[in-house]
């Protein structure tokens, strides 16, 4: 599977991960492949019903698909590696897809900030540098879009560990990187 990301287009694919377990569903299948509700449960802390009912609904909008079962278990994978969603009117002219898109970001962002809290806490001394940044650039609008493309090359450079096109080497682990522009108004 290569790294190719879904791009959402409609505020019911929007909200339909709008669910904090949908979330770490998706997240637990890309990072660790195909599992069935029962595994996805015994990892999150959850029911296998409850784990399976949320699978279905991100079956339903296709975020996920069950593969070749093996026996009585019934795993499930993503279907694509990766998601894209935009604030801008011109993406989409489904209705309430802007208080969507803003409600989905800000989830993205309050999980991200929690778990660097939790993850900085207890990282092991030699992995805890990674720590945070912030910085202000004055750009023009043609070095901004040149800037937003380099940042998006340089995260998606490992990439193809999660899609299985590259070996995952040993003592690799998953790094969380939150990165945000946007331009002061004036």
């Amino acid at each position: 599977m290569s790294f190719n990301p879904r791009r959402l287009r409609s505020a019911n694919e929007l909200r339909a991960l709008s669910h904090p377990l949908r979330l770490d569903i998706l997240e637990q299948l890309t990072l660790h492949g195909a599992m069935t509700a029962s595994d996805l449960g015994d990892i999150l802390d959850e029911t296998p019903a409850n784990c399976s009912w949320h699978l279905r609904k991100l079956a339903e909008h296709g975020f996920v698909e069950e593969t070749e079962r093996d026996g009585r278990r019934r795993p499930w994978r993503v279907t694509r590696v990766g998601l894209s969603w935009d604030h801008d009117e011109d993406v989409s002219a489904s209705p309430g897809y802007q208080a969507a898109s803003r409600a989905l970001t800000a989830q993205f962002i309050d999980r991200e900030v929690v778990r660097w809290g939790r993850n900085t806490e207890a990282a092991e001394r030699n992995w805890a540098h990674l720590g945070a940044s912030e910085t202000v650039a004055l750009l023009t609008e043609e070095e901004a879009v040149a800037f937003s493309a380099e940042l998006k090359e340089l995260l998606m450079r490992h990439h193809g560990r999660l899609t299985g096109e590259e070996p995952v080497p040993d003592g690799a682990r998953a790094i969380r990187v939150l990165a945000m522009t946007s331009v002061d108004p004036q």
